[in-house]
């Protein structure tokens, strides 16, 4: 986070500016969209059920009259005042606290991923227009410099996100498959549903996919932006220049060639084509159960 700030408050090129501002502002609107969907989400849960009326398509017969927000098993009779009260309103509390963390944790990851490409666009724009500049060999050492510092920060994400995002993986494949098999059954049993029941479980689904769909579009565009900076430095005019500053072309050329992106448990790199073999998986899934159950 240090490193952030500092390429904030750091003089720069109003190009440069701009090409962090239109990173930040993608952030932006993409923690704004998480945070109406979770205020949505949240209001199907919560304000609901104090009209009556539960998300529960198949409610068990051992549930309560009254619904809550989430059911399940309690240890104390909540059919009775104040017990139920009191149950409604510490779940209200926490489910929302509960959304906000689980969202947090994915906006952080945007925003960190937005930040590292808006510098690796400074960093492709340097390098483009490296001829242009008079002391070219300051401005290339300085972006040999710039490149090795974001490599870091990249390694230091993939470390932390790596486990979280192998689960992830794991509860889509399984989830996907569960609810598509799920929402086929509803269909072909003509099982009678609301418009908001309906809403609800498509947005469930939706969730799911996007929620997936979005880490994924991160490490794509994270492994094009580093691609990018590669390519750049080879389509420099390299050969304007004096022997020193082609070799640093070349150490930059070196570790530029390499593929960077985040994974899945240090295991399956996290990109579209991933995705699309991951929701592959999760159809023929769905098929088999569709079959067996048939």
């Amino acid at each position: 986070m240090n490193m952030f700030a500092k390429d904030w408050i750091k003089p720069k090129r109003v190009q440069e500016r701009i090409f962090m501002i239109q990173r930040a502002q993608s952030a932006r609107i993409l923690l704004i969209c998480s945070y109406s969907i979770m205020g949505i989400t949240c209001f199907y849960i919560t304000i609901l059920p104090v009209f009556g009326i539960t998300m529960r398509l198949t409610p068990n017969i051992t549930d309560p009259g009254r619904p809550m927000p989430l059911q399940t098993h309690y240890i104390y009779d909540i059919t009775k005042s104040p017990q139920y009260e009191l149950t409604f309103i510490s779940q209200a509390i926490y489910i929302p606290v509960a959304m906000m963390a689980y969202v947090g944790i994915d906006n952080f990851l945007s925003l960190l991923i937005f930040h590292i490409c808006g510098q690796l666009d400074i960093l492709h724009y340097r390098l483009t227009h490296l001829d242009k500049y008079e002391n070219y060999h300051d401005e290339l050492k300085d972006s040999l410099i710039k490149h090795i510092r974001l490599l870091r920060a990249i390694d230091v994400i993939e470390d932390t996100y790596n486990i979280i995002l192998l689960f992830l993986f794991i509860y889509f494949a399984i989830s996907f498959a569960f609810y598509g098999f799920r929402l086929i059954s509803l269909f072909s049993e003509g099982n009678d549903m609301s418009f908001s029941h309906l809403v609800f479980f498509l947005s469930t689904v939706f969730n799911i996919f996007i929620h997936m769909c979005l880490y994924c579009v991160l490490g794509e565009i994270l492994m094009d932006q580093c691609n990018a900076i590669y390519y750049a430095a080879y389509s420099t005019k390299w050969y304007t220049m004096d022997s020193e500053v082609i070799r640093d072309l070349l150490l930059l050329m070196t570790r530029g060639s390499k593929p960077i992106y985040l994974t899945a448990g240090k295991m399956s790199p996290i990109t579209m084509a991933t995705f699309c073999g991951l929701v592959k998986t999760s159809v023929g899934y769905m098929s088999v159960l569709h079959t067996m159950r048939s």
